[in-house]
């Protein structure tokens, strides 16, 4: 493979048109499949289980918008193959685009977070459905530990930014794990997903802070 072309630190998406290609769940999970190193588009269908044939209009689609790009064209078997890569570290959005004051910023905002969890659910039902399956069939497994939680916590800023700080260094190790390959153990795909947001809960039993 040829030398690889250096990621900028971050996309910004800063319009709509961009964030509106984003807002597909299907698109999520590609952009999360290559993240770690360049892939084919059959490469990124096995990943995620489905047939090439429905990821080509999609990976074109982020291609137009400049968020993946081919890095590399070679010739297998007399077929040109094309092996995608994104083209920064990290994807944000500039907060503008989810202003409340307009009933399109909120419209922004609830299509890109309903994307994000619909992305989440799928994998999870469809790693629920794969382990069923293959408990019909006789299939030994593993049991794999599945976290789902969801707590509310009242906290200082400065306590909650290092909590993030210390998040963010563990999601990073994560991501930066080599896949593992060979026959002496079976592997398996592991996926995490990860919402950490202020909460306004207003209670009426709140302490009320005095000067």
């Amino acid at each position: 493979m040829a030398p690889l072309p250096d990621r900028k630190p971050v996309f910004l998406i800063d319009d709509l048109e961009t964030l509106k290609v984003l807002s597909d769940p299907l698109r999520l999970q590609i952009l999360e499949a290559l993240d770690i190193e360049p892939q084919t588009a059959n490469q990124v269908a096995h990943k995620l289980g489905l047939p090439v044939s429905r990821l080509y209009y999609h990976l074109n689609q982020l291609e137009s918008i400049y968020l993946i790009e081919v890095v590399e064209t070679r010739i297998v078997n007399n077929i040109i193959e094309k092996l995608y890569w994104l083209t920064s570290e990290e994807i944000d959005i500039d907060k503008n685009l989810f202003d409340f004051s307009s009933a399109e910023g909120h419209k922004n905002l609830s299509n890109f977070v309903l994307t994000s969890l619909e992305s989440t659910r799928t994998k999870i039902i469809q790693s629920i459905q794969t382990l069923k399956v293959n408990k019909d069939q006789g299939v030994e497994t593993v049991p794999h530990n599945m976290v789902i939680v969801n707590i509310t916590k009242r906290l200082s800023d400065e306590t909650y930014q290092s909590f993030i700080a210390r998040l963010k260094a563990l999601i990073k190790e994560f991501a930066e794990l080599n896949d593992e390959f060979g026959q002496k153990e079976r592997k398996n795909y592991f996926s995490l997903s990860c919402y950490a947001f202020p909460s306004f809960i207003y209670k009426e039993d709140q302490p009320v802070e005095e000067d």
